[in-house]
């Protein structure tokens, strides 16, 4: 019985030693894998950040270039628009076309006050020779409140105060008004006329304009 169970005895611890190597085995494994993930979450982390980082660069630099390139074409822009003025004023100044007036930056600007609104535009007559004195009139079209037909206002409905008539001038001046429409009043178009007061060889000038047209040009 003694040697039975000693057998017995040394079966069971051989068994029981067979049993706790791969258990250590499987936990130094997993260990070792878990160890291995993290560096790998690690890693993909570190990456995406440094992607990140490197999209938020060339969104930058990609503003920049735009910012530019948008500077650049405003600047080209500004010097057509100075181009064009200087060959305008060249050609009033050497007589161009001398034998009419002008109408010239034709505007509407809102007020900020209801049915208010400002005018501004440039007469012109090319040439040096003389001056000359002009009237000029503004009327503006449009339909009535709880109306269909179509009605003309004139300086006065508008309540244009400003002197229509302009002394003395030589090749250009800037004008600026003021007029009120009546309430409710749905404009359709603006139109402005000149003419000289004591030459009836000088061609007069007319400009009409569709309201939304003149007001987009100021937005």
């Amino acid at each position: 019985m003694l040697v039975i169970g000693v057998v017995v005895a040394g079966v069971w611890l051989t068994g029981a030693g067979r049993d706790e190597t791969p258990t250590e085995d499987s936990r130094a494994g997993i260990d070792a894998l878990r160890a291995d993930l993290e560096r790998e979450v690690a890693a993909r982390q570190e990456a995406e950040e440094a992607l990140r980082r490197a999209e938020q660069q060339l969104a930058i630099k990609n503003a920049e270039v735009s910012a530019f390139a948008g500077d650049i074409e405003r600047q080209e822009a500004e010097l057509l628009a100075l181009r064009d003025e200087l060959a305008f004023y060249q050609g009033l100044a050497e007589g161009a076309g001398e034998d009419g007036l002008g109408i010239r930056g034709l505007r509407l600007q809102r007020t900020g006050e209801a049915g208010v609104f400002d005018v501004s535009f440039q007469l012109y007559r090319p040439g040096l020779g003389r001056s000359v004195d002009l009237r000029w009139t503004l009327e503006v079209d449009g339909v009535p409140a709880d109306e269909e037909d179509v009605v003309t206002l004139d300086a006065d409905a508008l309540g244009l105060d400003a002197a229509r008539t302009l002394e003395d001038l030589r090749l250009v001046r800037n004008q600026r008004v003021r007029i009120r429409l009546p309430e409710d009043f749905e404009p359709r178009h603006l139109a402005l006329r000149a003419s000289a007061e004591d030459d009836e060889d000088l061609e007069p000038a007319s400009e009409r304009a569709e309201w939304g047209r003149l007001l987009e040009g100021t937005q």
